[in-house]
Formats: C-alpha cells, sequence, structure tokens
C-alpha cells in the first residue's frame, strides 16, 4: 500500500487550520457586543452601501473560482484515468461546501472604515468513481471602505491566505497533497446607486507530493510538485426591484491560470502534467438572482438563481469539450440581525452537451460587526 505518513501530517494541519478557524469565530462573538456599544457610524454607512450594491457579495462569495477548480479537477482525472469522450461517456461530480466570512470593523482614518476580514471555507469534491478530494482554505485581511461626496461606494482589500488540498483518484492507488499560501487583493465601486464592479486577483505559491502504489515495484512511486496558481476575476452588477423582491443581475470575466515546475520521481525520471506545465480556464458568465421575503418565516428570504458561462479559454480539453454551462441555484437565508446571516442553497451545474455536470449543497455563514 501507499505510504500515507505524508496524509497525517496533513490531517495534522488541517486540525491546526480549523482551530485557528475557531478561535477567530470565538473572538468575533466575544467582541460583538463591546463592537455594538461603541457603534461607528461611517462604518455603518460603508457596510449598508456594500451591501445595498451587491458588493458585499463580492467579498463573501468564493463560487467563480470554486467551480473553474472544479471543472479543472475533472478535466485532469477524465486524462489520467485515459477515458476519452464518447457520445455515452459523461462526468457527474458533486460538492459539499461550507464557508464562513466576516468583516469586523477596527478602526477608522479619516472618511475611511477598515475592516478586519476573515473567510474560512471547506470543500469536498468527488468525480463518480474516479476522484475523491478536499480543499480547505483560510483568507485573513483588510479592507478598506469609503464613501464618496456622491455616496457611492469604494473599497480594497488585501489578504493572506492559505490552502491545503488532498486527491486521492479511484483507479489507482495513489494520493496528492500539499498546501500553499499566497495573497488576495480585491476591490470594487458604486458607479451609481444601482450599478457597481468588483475585481479580484489571487496568487497562491503551492507545494505537494504525489504518490502512487504500483504493484510491479518494490517502492510506491512519488515526486514534490511545485505549482503557481494566478486566479482574476471581474464582475459588473446591477441591483434593481424585481417581481415583488431585489433583483441582482451579476456578468463578469473569470481566469485560472495554473503553472508548474520540472518534476522528477524518486527512481529519476521527469513527471509531466497531463496538460504540460500550463493549465488554463476562462469563463464569461451571465446571471440573475431574484430574492423574495419568505412569508412563512420572519427575517427569512427565498431565492432562485440562474447563469449561463462560456469558456473562451480552456486548454485541457484532450478527453472531452464542453463549453456552455447552464446553472440553476435555490436557497434561503435566515438573517436574524443586519448583520448576521446564514445561507443554505443547492447548487447545479450541467454543460449543453451533457458530457459534464455538478451538483451538491452550499452553506455560508456571514458573521460581521460593526
Amino acid at each position: 500500500m501507499a505510504d500515507y505518513s505524508k496524509f497525517d501530517k496533513g490531517k495534522v494541519k488541517a486540525l491546526q487550520v480549523y482551530k485557528l478557524t475557531t478561535l477567530l469565530v470565538i473572538l468575533t462573538i466575544q467582541s460583538t457586543s463591546f463592537a455594538q456599544s461603541t457603534i461607528n457610524e461611517e462604518a455603518r454607512k460603508v457596510y449598508a452601501a456594500a451591501g445595498m450594491s451587491g458588493l458585499r457579495k463580492s467579498i463573501a462569495f468564493d463560487a467563480p473560482i470554486g467551480d473553474l477548480l472544479s471543472r479543472t479537477g475533472t478535466h485532469r482525472v477524465a486524462a489520467l484515468s485515459n477515458s476519452s469522450q464518447k457520445d455515452s461517456q459523461s462526468y457527474s461530480s458533486s460538492t459539499t461546501l461550507g464557508q464562513f466570512n466576516s468583516i469586523f470593523s477596527i478602526t477608522n482614518r479619516g472618511d475611511t472604515s477598515y475592516f478586519l476580514k476573515t473567510t474560512a471555507r471547506h470543500v469536498d469534491f468527488e468525480e463518480a468513481d474516479l476522484l475523491q478530494a478536499s480543499s480547505k482554505r483560510l483568507d485573513v485581511g483588510v479592507i478598506g471602505m469609503q464613501l464618496s461626496k456622491s455616496n457611492l461606494l469604494r473599497y480594497l482589500g488585501v489578504s493572506y491566505i492559505s490552502e491545503e488540498n488532498i486527491g486521492r483518484p479511484q483507479f489507482i492507488d495513489a494520493y496528492r497533497i500539499g498546501d500553499g499560501s499566497g495573497f488576495r487583493l480585491e476591490g470594487g465601486a458604486q458607479l451609481t446607486s444601482s450599478w457597481a464592479f468588483s475585481f479580484r486577483s489571487d496568487y497562491l505559491n503551492w507545494g505537494g507530493d504525489n504518490v502512487a502504489n504500483i504493484p510491479v515495484l518494490p517502492v510506491p512511486l512519488s515526486n514534490s510538485v511545485d505549482q503557481v496558481r494566478k486566479y482574476h476575476n471581474i464582475d459588473l452588477i446591477r441591483l434593481m426591484p424585481s417581481l415583488g423582491g431585489i433583483g441582482q443581475w451579476r456578468s463578469g470575466l473569470h481566469f485560472l491560470d495554473s503553472s508548474y515546475g520540472e518534476q522528477l520521481n524518486n527512481l529519476g525520471r521527469r513527471v509531466e502534467e497531463p496538460f504540460g506545465n500550463r493549465e488554463k480556464i476562462g469563463t464569461l458568465r451571465t446571471g440573475f438572482n431574484q430574492t423574495w421575503p419568505f412569508q412563512g418565516l420572519s427575517k427569512t428570504t427565498f431565492f432562485i438563481e440562474g447563469h449561463v458561462d462560456y469558456e473562451f479559454t480552456n486548454n485541457m480539453t484532450t478527453s472531452f469539450d464542453d463549453k456552455t454551462t447552464l446553472a440553476f441555484k435555490i436557497g434561503a437565508t435566515w438573517t436574524p440581525t443586519p448583520i448576521h446571516r446564514v445561507q443554505l442553497e443547492w447548487q447545479e451545474f450541467h454543460g449543453m452537451r451533457n458530457v459534464r455536470s455538478r451538483s451538491g449543497p452550499a452553506l455560508v455563514i456571514l458573521f460581521d460587526g460593526l
């Protein structure tokens, strides 16, 4: 069997991440009463503008990068398992996502309010009969927000990011495990009272190990992996009254670029990634979210969301090519206070050629402090 000692070390690191996340949550909860007793009026104004413009959602939700990473995982495992595109061939994956996000007012400097931003995220990913994987990520940073003379919001933030991943193919006795760190730069602004835009850039330097047990070899094959992952997006957002509730239209460009260093295994032989030393995928996406008050439950809203995206670039299509994706989400949000929120949703993604699909639940908790 393969040597899972590195996996044990990975579990220790994962436990450390969970402990740090738990500590941050506890500190946030303990500090809330103090924050409420020292109400910061400027922070409340910019926070309200972030919520009403759709920019709070840009800060909190990581759906576009998660989708591109899931697609990359499907393309990689399809190529590694030597499967090829056929009329009957399809790839069905599932994800289970849990995320905690918080922005907490820490200080004011002139007309700028500064917030401590924390995001903790865990995702389990499974490609049916081909792959089981999980990812843990923690972001901690600072965001500055201010209102213009026209009371339009603008913000800029930077975060330290750390991530840990493990993947286990189901068609071979093997695993890949590793972790990385980097930074996230993000920002956005209201253009008018109805229109806004946001952008984000991530840089992650990741290192790990591949280990595979080959029955005919006396020892497992292993090699180190060095990866640099870059992610960029820009979104245009419009909020409007719609169908007795609130509508949010969002369109954007999303691009993921991963590059690999040279790899040699423990036998001194060169190791190639399935698509060479670089993986690129980019999408153009447009969609609409419709939210209504839920009459049966107080402080609860119901929403549906649909979007379509097109892959304008993808160099991983050797096994299949399914460029256009339709997505649908349905869920509910409970808002016990204006700055606390729990959202549960079900997600469905389907390629127009019926080659690729993904579905699963997502739980997002927003716990902010002013």
